[in-house]
């Protein structure tokens, strides 16, 4: 069956003993993360944990069906926990679903699946599983999770000032859950004494300021500007911009990039459909409309996108070991990466 945050939080209050599979997919990580932490926090406490990942199913098909099914040592309640790709589980599924017994639930994280994926619609079709699929959140969702946040850290946003904290955070939960934390504590807040949030708190916080300096050498980067990008680079030199930081923050937004990429599908204009999404708010942060179009068209397909995800974290590895220092890797890099966008845009 097909479930939803809501499904999923309700369990706290009504738990589904008929469900022996929760499937969670979709775009949205830190979501996901949360999806699965909300799941397992309605299991009795004490529950223990078993660790299964998709290679181990992938050589034995009947290993989640046999865990599902059986007692701990000691009698004890316990759940399973699956971090799998995607499609090397199908078996599995569908052992477990067709079984006869399974006292466990499962808990299963794909990472690479969507709802067009075998796996996905056979969950979706069994009555005693569940699959529930994220999306990356656009800004009005994501200041809608800014405020709740806050409200539960015992901080009071208002409208404007929840779109400014998702503006930096990359429709990243988890970043925003890092940022609330400061201000709260910043602010010296709680549940039980609520505190405003002002813009001065976030400026102290220096919360959305480096950001914003690192935001147009990204852009120049990704859109494969190469007029622009010596002159940003040259920026960045003069206001010591944090080079490792630069890489995280880029990172942040190649994945928002991915997520924008697969919805957005093969359409025939890029161009008019970035401006559609604007003018819509579903598509902020990252620029100009030209630098969205220019992006997508250079890194739109999953195998470019990909690509330069697993380029930037081994570059952010090599910076780390960088000496004297990682100023001119990265700048190599991100000459590198204009140029292949370039090239692709």
């Amino acid at each position: 069956m097909k479930g939803d945050a809501g499904a999923i939080q309700a369990l706290a209050r009504k738990p589904r003993p008929d469900i022996r599979l929760y499937l969670i997919f979709g775009t949205d990580d830190g979501g996901n993360a949360a999806l699965m932490a909300d799941i397992i926090a309605s299991f009795p406490k004490g529950t223990e944990r078993t660790d299964i990942d998709g290679n181990q199913l992938a050589k034995d098909p009947s290993l989640l069906a046999a865990e599902a099914a059986s007692l701990s040592l000691f009698g004890d309640a316990r759940y399973i926990r699956v971090h799998t790709s995607g499609e090397e589980s199908l078996p599995a599924v569908e052992a477990l679903l067709a079984a006869e017994k399974a006292v466990n639930p499962v808990v299963m994280l794909a990472t690479g699946i969507t709802e067009k994926s075998r796996i996905a619609k056979a969950v979706l079709a069994a009555p005693n599983a569940m699959a529930v699929q994220t999306k990356i959140p656009g800004p009005d969702d994501m200041a809608r999770i800014v405020t709740d946040l806050g409200r539960a850290a015992g901080l009071a946003i208002d409208a404007g000032l929840a779109h400014v904290i998702a503006g930096f955070t990359a429709a990243d939960r988890r970043l925003a859950a890092q940022e609330i934390e400061k201000l709260s504590l910043y602010l010296d807040a709680s549940p039980d004494e609520p505190k405003p949030v002002t813009r001065e708190a976030i400026a102290a916080l220096r919360a959305d300021a480096e950001d914003d300096a690192m935001q147009p050498i990204i852009n120049a980067a990704l859109s494969g500007d190469l007029k622009r990008l010596p002159e940003e680079l040259k920026r960045m030199r003069e206001q010591a911009v944090s080079e490792v930081g630069l890489v995280i923050v880029m990172q942040r937004q190649v994945m928002q990039l991915a997520g924008h990429a697969q919805r957005m599908g093969q359409p025939r204009d890029v161009a008019a459909w970035v401006r559609q999404e604007m003018q819509s708010r579903r598509l902020w942060g990252g620029g100009s409309a030209n630098d969205w179009t220019r992006q997508l068209r250079a890194w739109g397909r999953p195998q470019a996108v990909a690509r330069l995800s697993e380029r930037l974290l081994v570059l952010q590895q090599a910076m780390m070991k960088a000496s004297p220092g990682p100023a001119l890797l990265l700048e190599q890099e991100l000459l590198e990466i204009a140029r292949v966008a370039a090239r692709a845009s």
